[in-house]
């Protein structure tokens, strides 16, 4: 008994082996995917897009900080008691707006002693000078009269000035800042008021490597994000590149001007700054469309119902499109799905695709200098 189980036991060993080969040797006998398509006459159906065409940058990075194109601490030209605050801190004021005055009756005072002064002068010299053409009066007692007048008008205009000192005026149009300043208050000339602030256009300053000296020059666009606008990108360009290149950091200061209408940006921000230094238009494809061998960049076509292989150059990436700088027909229908079952020559039903997958944007690197 014990002699048929071992049989009946090889005999299934036996069963099992052969039909494991039989199965090995049929799967090593299919065919790939793109040779089942090809075998069987089916063409393969893939989805074609055209290359785009998309602007492209060669741009530096670079770190910058923001300041207003007119900016000054104000102090007062006299010493006083502050009699009126004329501005609320935040406000926009015009320029020669009156922000302070300060008790001015003692100017009052002398620049009507003044007047006076310069009346009776006015009169004397009137008087010399009839006399004079009628030559009753000598050139001496006429020249004397009229010296008198003189000093009489600059007293008069003396007066005036100290006048004008006791109201501190805004030399520009812009936004006045904070101060701890009450009406009543003693102050001097060293005492500062307020900050003054032209926040119509800013100003950043940033420097960039030497090496980009010749390919610089005023009107160039640049780029700038603040950490405080999230999503929100500026746009200005160059004002000033300076003349001297440093001789410790190897590099150029430069100042962009960005239009400041909606005061979202104030002196003293850190801002990212991206200066284009050229720009060019050329066709894009998608990431997602490339295969790498080696130091070949390939691409599948569809060409007459037939997929073919293409070799070309490429350029820099850019929100999930690839610029193409040579080998790609701008007519050509470039294959973006099922890339893994195409092969060269294989035959497909291409069809457009109705929207481009947007690829995720690849993270900012450091500018080319």
């Amino acid at each position: 008994m014990r002699a048929v189980k071992a049989v009946l036991g090889l005999v299934v060993i036996l069963a099992a082996a052969a039909g494991g080969l039989w199965l090995t040797e049929r799967l090593l006998a299919a065919p790939e995917p793109a040779q089942m398509a090809q075998g069987s006459g089916a063409p393969l159906r893939v989805e074609t897009i055209a290359p785009e065409t998309v602007t492209f940058a060669d741009a530096v990075t670079a770190v910058g900080t923001a300041r207003a194109r007119q900016a000054v601490d104000l102090l007062p030209d006299s010493s006083g008691r502050i009699t009126r605050i004329a501005f609320r801190p935040g406000d926009r004021v015009e320029a020669g707006e009156v922000l302070v005055e300060l008790d001015d009756r003692a100017e009052q005072a002398d620049l009507k002693a003044a007047e006076a002064t310069l009346a009776e002068a006015q009169a004397a010299f009137a008087r010399q000078e009839s006399l004079n053409q009628s030559g009753s009066s000598s050139d001496a007692a006429y020249q004397t009269a009229r010296a008198a007048l003189l000093r009489a008008e600059a007293e008069r205009d003396r007066a005036l000035v100290a006048l004008e000192d006791r109201s501190l005026r805004a030399p520009f149009a812009g936004v006045i800042g904070l101060t701890d300043l009450v009406e009543g208050q003693l102050i001097d000339t060293a005492t500062p008021i307020a900050t003054l602030d032209d926040l119509s256009v800013i100003e950043v300053d940033f420097s960039v490597p030497e090496i980009l000296l010749p390919r610089l020059q005023r009107g160039q666009r640049v780029e700038l994000t603040s950490a405080a606008w999230p999503g929100r990108a500026f746009q200005g360009e160059i004002s000033r590149i300076d003349s001297r290149v440093d001789a410790a950091t190897r590099s150029l200061a430069l100042r962009a001007e960005i239009p400041n209408d909606d005061r979202a940006l104030a002196g003293g921000m850190f801002l990212q700054v991206r200066l284009v230094l050229a720009e060019r238009q050329r066709p894009a494809i998608p990431e997602n469309a490339l295969n790498v061998e080696g130091d070949r960049v390939l691409v599948m076509v569809a060409d007459g119902g037939t997929a073919r292989q293409v070799d070309i150059v490429t350029g820099q990436q850019q929100d999930g499109l690839i610029e193409v700088v040579s080998g790609l027909d701008p007519s050509a229908r470039i294959i973006v799905t099922n890339l893994h079952r195409l092969s060269d020559g294989i035959p497909v039903e291409a069809v457009a695709q109705e929207r481009r997958v947007e690829a995720a944007p690849a993270p900012p690197t450091e500018g080319d200098g």
